[in-house]
């Protein structure tokens, strides 16, 4: 019996040893060394193009990342913000090779995301995540490269505040405005109240108010002022009504203006930013601000003159109907002193104004033409 009992505890005690064995092995499998991304190299670029969205926008290739149990790796390749410490990383792609290519649309989200601006070469930090299915493993962390990367297109922002009523201070159902090309526009109808713009739907902080686009050189539309509210959003102060609302990031504008662009007039002439070229969208619009009164804030040039024209059909416009200073003129309009006949053979506005940033308006009720 002695001998049978003492076979009992041995095969206890050696079962337990076993056991402790197995979960040590399962607990542990330690990176060795290091790994490093191979291509692309740091500072290599690449300009995307819309017109080729599953183009291959980064293609990489590293090392592989060594662990001391046999075991699958999975790659992962993230993105952030050039500088940053990758706590707000994206996850692009995931892989158990040492290779991987991400699409040119899924690139381009990603480097707006991460605040690249578009048309511009922008600067993001890739590095690659290594991690295994065993308890307890760690991830390892690649060499982080800089890649160079022109995006296009931009991102949707939105609003919300009183002055917008179908949005008002809540997120339930805030303004959308949908971007194209870098311009961000939406038909939205305004009250006489304050609102703010946001990058990132239901997220405060993302906030741009009024003297955000004042500081950043934007001109802004004579229908919106700063609320001076304490968080100094916009202000609408125009007539309440619909709106076309249009934040142009190539031209830096901000415009509210009536009905639709046919309901505008446009500018054209040396006079104006545009010259006297309807291409590339050089005219520019003279739109409804509030019911007869068309405005346009531009940089004037001194000396130079332009036309009003009545009509916009996307191409060169000269026939779709003008008029001249004489127009005004002889239907008894108040002139701004800083404008003339510029007998030029058509008889256009000449402005003699020093050149820089300012208002022209019509007011077609009062009938009085001004320059601020």
């Amino acid at each position: 019996m002695k001998n049978r009992y003492k076979i009992v505890l041995a095969l206890i005690a050696f079962m337990g040893i076993a056991s402790c064995t197995d979960d040590d092995n399962l607990m542990f499998s330690e990176p060795v060394g290091e790994f490093k991304i191979i291509t692309p190299l740091t500072g290599e670029a690449i300009v995307l193009n819309e017109a080729t969205p599953n183009n291959p926008g980064i293609a990489l290739t590293w090392e592989d990342m060594d662990y001391t149990t046999p075991t699958e790796v999975t790659y992962t390749v993230q993105l952030a913000p050039n500088g940053s410490d990758f706590s707000d990383a994206q996850d692009l792609t995931s892989t158990t090779s040492t290779f991987a290519s991400v699409q040119s649309d899924a690139l381009n989200l990603a480097v707006l995301i991460a605040g690249g601006t578009p048309f511009a070469q922008s600067p993001v930090d890739i590095r690659i995540k290594a991690t295994t299915g065993t308890t307890g493993s760690q991830p390892v962390y690649s060499d982080t490269i800089t890649y160079l990367v022109t995006a296009y297109g931009c991102l949707g922002q939105y609003a919300v505040g009183a002055g917008i009523p179908s949005a008002g201070w809540n997120w339930d159902s805030p303004l959308s405005l949908i971007c194209d090309d870098n311009v961000l526009s939406a038909t939205v109808t305004f009250a006489n109240d304050a609102f703010r713009i946001f990058t990132t739907s239901g997220d405060w902080s993302t906030g741009r108010n009024f003297p955000y686009y004042v500081t950043e050189g934007y001109t802004i539309s004579g229908n919106f002022e700063n609320a001076l509210d304490g968080d100094q959003n916009f202000r609408f102060i125009g007539t309440p009504g619909t709106y076309r609302f249009k934040i142009d990031e190539n031209k830096e504008t901000i415009t509210a203006f009536k009905g639709t662009a046919d309901d505008s007039d446009w500018l054209v002439g040396a006079a104006t930013p545009g010259g006297w070229s309807w291409s590339g969208d050089n005219e520019t619009e003279f739109g409804l601000i509030a019911d007869g009164i068309y405005e346009a804030k531009m940089v004037m040039t001194s000396g130079e003159a332009f036309r009003i024209f009545l009509g916009n059909n996307g191409g060169d416009s000269w026939d779709l109907g003008s008029r001249n200073y004489p127009y005004y003129q002889g239907n008894g309009y108040t002139i701004d002193s800083e404008l003339t006949n510029a007998l030029d053979g058509d008889s256009n506005i000449r402005y003699t104004g020093p050149t820089g940033l300012r208002t022209f308006t019509i007011n077609s009720i009062t009938k009085v033409i001004s320059v601020d």
